[in-house]
């Protein structure tokens, strides 16, 4: 992918939505967090990050495609079959992202009812 494509596809990806990341901890309990306990954390932090970027790209894709459907008069089986395989990939990816979110926040919270 040369530069222009990989802005024209995150330009895609943020009218679909802003995956930013998780609000972090403070530096208060940060800075009192254990070797073990931070490496998780920042592992729970890119792991959220990357899922998000993963269902962003997988419902573009998605939806990209299915405007390129609607568009066509009669869609061969093949090409509804690709389409539905493309909305439960979107569906899947999405779950995989909650999934994880909620993984970072009842980390965080243990965290925060420990330091805190």
């Amino acid at each position: 992918m040369c530069i222009v494509e990989v802005l024209e596809f995150r330009l895609k990806c943020k009218i679909i939505v802003d995956m930013k990341g998780p609000k972090l901890l403070p530096k208060k309990i940060t800075s009192k967090m254990n070797k073990r306990e931070t490496t998780k954390y920042e592992k729970l932090i890119q792991d959220w990050i990357k899922t998000g970027e993963d269902m962003v790209k997988a419902q573009a894709e998605s939806v990209d495609y299915g405007r390129k459907i609607d568009k066509m008069e009669n869609p061969t089986a093949a090409q509804k079959k690709k389409d539905k395989k493309l909305i439960d990939a979107g569906f899947k990816a999405e779950s995989k992202a909650f999934k994880k979110a909620d993984e970072y926040d009842e980390y965080v919270e243990k965290l925060k009812k420990k330091y805190a």
